[in-house]
């Protein structure tokens, strides 16, 4: 284990692995006890530095090494401008040149950890620490990264294949957010035990239905011209997921694209069942819901709302507005002018 270690990014779950990881090299499965200290960079004050330094360099009584965490230690790392001070005549040395010069002697027994979200390749500090091993990033994945992660994290945590649907399924749903895909990998994990591998089946009954099932209740109360109802539906897929914008506008404007779709077909004078099966509408009572829209707009209301609905995913899309706001704001639009 590096002396020093800075962890460096804005992924929670991969930092806390990190930390995990370091906490696991020093003290295997024991109890780190007093070996284990936590400190936060902004209490500390202006000479936090030093007082954590004094903190490594204090040995433990009941542990053979020390792990000291500074968590967050942004803190210490300001802009050098911010870091010089006013007065010509402090030749104080930077946090950055205190834990330099540390490197240079490190304490044995002892491992700092320093955690970060900024962290800047071009530093003496960095490219003596890159040397030792000492820099662990945490830093977000891409969406199109997410599938290659789900399949190392389901076999190397969970002991589980995970095929490339059900992967695909699952990062559609989800989106790169490590924490919240390494909790879904759980649940799937423990939800076939016997199979070796995680499945699309299962990842559309644990993790499909909760989301489709809620937008499906919102669209609902959009069809029956219920604002409150729809609104507080909007607050639970929210809560559920905050970044299911694009699944909920998505969902909306198909639904409203299908009550277009319905209206041409009535005034083709085509039967319910046969436009019900052209639309695959199903259950039979949203597809009755949808019919009695398509009967009650005409083709100019149906195509106004439609348009409306793109409006908003433009909007989305191109930073025009907070696209929970925009949608909210569409509903109350389309509830007043249904009633």
């Amino acid at each position: 284990t590096p002396p020093m270690i800075v962890i460096a990014g804005e992924e929670l779950f991969l930092s806390n692995q990190h930390l995990a990881d370091a906490q696991s090299a020093i003290f295997a499965n024991d109890d780190p006890g007093l070996g284990l200290v936590r400190l936060d960079a902004a209490a500390l004050g202006i000479d936090a530095a030093a007082a954590i330094l004094d903190e490594v360099r204090t040995p433990s009584m009941f542990a053979p090494h020390k792990l000291v965490i500074v968590d967050p230690a942004d803190p210490l790392f300001k802009k050098k401008d911010e870091e010089e001070s006013d007065d010509p005549g402090d030749d104080r040395l930077t946090p950055r040149e205190i834990f330099e010069h540390y490197l240079e002697s490190p304490l044995e027994g002892a491992t700092l950890v320093l955690v970060t979200t900024a962290w800047p390749k071009t530093t003496r500090l960095h490219k003596a620490l890159d040397k030792v091993g000492g820099v662990k990033w945490a830093l977000p994945i891409k969406a199109d990264q997410a599938l290659g992660w789900l399949t190392r994290r389901a076999r190397d945590a969970y002991a589980k294949a995970i095929e490339p649907t059900a992967a695909a399924r699952l990062a559609q749903l989800i989106g790169p957010d490590l924490q919240r895909l390494d909790n879904e990998l759980a649940k799937l994990a423990l939800y076939q035990p016997e199979d070796a591998a995680i499945r699309l089946p299962a990842v559309e009954a644990l993790v499909g239905f909760q989301h489709e099932q809620k937008i499906w209740d919102m669209i609902n109360a959009l069809a029956e011209k219920d604002a409150s109802t729809a609104l507080r539906k909007i607050d639970e897929l929210w809560s559920l997921d905050p970044k299911i914008e694009y699944m909920a506008t998505g969902a909306v404007f198909s639904w409203l694209n299908q009550v277009l779709k319905a209206r041409e077909m009535v005034q083709r004078r085509m039967p319910d069942a046969l436009i019900g099966k052209e639309l695959r509408l199903w259950p039979p009572d949203r597809a009755q819901k949808v019919l009695a829209l398509a009967r009650s707009w005409g083709l100019s209301g149906a195509a106004r709302w439609s348009d409306a609905m793109l409006r908003v995913d433009l909007a989305n899309k191109s930073s025009l507005g907070e696209p929970r706001r925009n949608l909210e704001k569409f509903v109350v639009e389309f509830c007043a002018a249904a009633n």
